[in-house]
């Protein structure tokens, strides 16, 4: 099973954000929730009510661990969303732009066989790490 993964394009021609209502793009989805980037933002540094929804069997991306959550983003030059299955701690960390360097490659390795660049997924571009996969901007967790 490919835990990084095309799906086809949802059906909702611009979903809402579940938290603030914008409805400007298609946002990314966490599980069942969509986020706006503001709202995400939020999530990251604890500003937001913290999700809590039910693990899916599925195994983590980055560390095969089992029980995840499906994290769904719209690559950059790409008609195909993308959805990629992470555990708790993948998940935290990848909103919060804190992954470590070998869970950065670990994706970055899983996007490449699809023909994609880490800088096309929002949370994973340049700006937020630098080549070798280490954090350059993360979010500060207020909680």
């Amino acid at each position: 099973m490919h835990h990084v993964r095309f799906v086809t394009a949802e059906t909702e021609a611009t979903p809402a954000c579940s938290l603030c209502s914008a409805q400007n793009r298609p946002w990314d989805k966490i599980a069942t929730k969509t986020y706006c980037p503001h709202c995400m933002e939020s999530l990251a540094v604890g500003e937001a009510e913290p999700l809590i929804v039910r693990t899916e069997g599925r195994r983590c991306a980055v560390c095969h661990q089992q029980g995840t959550l499906r994290y769904l983003t719209h690559p950059l030059h790409s008609s195909k969303p993308v959805e990629i299955d992470l555990c708790g701690e993948h998940l935290r960390a990848l909103i919060a732009r804190r992954l470590g360097p070998h869970a950065f490659a670990q994706l970055r390795r899983q996007l490449v066989t699809l023909g994609l660049n880490v800088s096309q997924i929002f949370l994973l571009h340049e700006a937020f790490y630098d080549s070798f996969g280490r954090a350059l901007q993360p979010a500060i967790d207020l909680s």
